[in-house]
């Protein structure tokens, strides 16, 4: 193994001129739609993913979304394996009152089984195709497939998927300096246009 010299790096140091002050967190990065899409991703290797088992109630599910301030939540299964994923757009919207007059119970009594997406249904985009993309292109991903998340994954040379990065309209929305009254509404797209179009 041959043994490779690092250099130091330079120190600076405040002028008297210059103040010095803190990043705050709290205050997303604003973007535009030529930045790079990694910007926006949420890194799941570096932010634990909220999850779910999938026996839970559709409350306990919404409390979750709440308490943690998410809109999705991953839905794991016996093994500790993910069966799916579940939305706040799945909550609130019609897939819930579908699912149960189909099997004649009542909302309350359904499960995050019942209304997830589940894994073998869920869509994937390939790191290595994010990590060249512009937002602009995750942009047009999510309203040409009409979802308000896209799933980032790698693949090993066994072919098995790991999810390690999340893309969420709201958060792009939010970062690109977009103001979201209601997440779980469709018109997330509609502001991010309006904010490209006047650009």
């Amino acid at each position: 193994m041959v043994r490779q010299f690092y250099a130091a790096l330079a120190h600076s140091t405040l002028s008297s001129s210059a103040t010095l002050a803190l990043a705050d967190p709290s205050i997303p990065t604003v973007l535009t739609v030529d930045s790079p899409a990694i910007e926006a991703m949420t890194d799941l290797r570096r932010i634990h993913p909220i999850s779910i088992t999938g026996d839970a109630t559709l409350e306990q599910a919404r409390t979750t979304m709440i308490v943690c301030g998410v809109k999705l939540l991953f839905v794991r299964g016996a093994r500790g394996d993910i069966a799916g994923l579940i939305t706040a757009t799945d909550l609130a919207g019609e897939k819930s009152i579908k699912t149960a007059s189909g099997s004649a119970r009542k909302v309350p009594e359904l499960t995050v089984d019942d209304v997830m997406t589940k894994a073998s249904d869920l869509e994937f985009l390939d790191y290595g195709k994010v990590a060249k993309a512009e937002l602009g292109h995750i942009v047009s991903t999510l309203k040409n497939r009409g979802r308000q998340h896209a799933l980032v994954t790698t693949t090993d040379e066994h072919g098995n998927i790991t999810i390690i990065g999340l893309f969420s309209s709201t958060q792009i929305a939010r970062q690109m300096g977009i103001a979201v009254v209601d997440p779980v509404k469709a018109y997330t797209f509609s502001q991010i246009e309006a904010a490209i179009a006047s650009a």
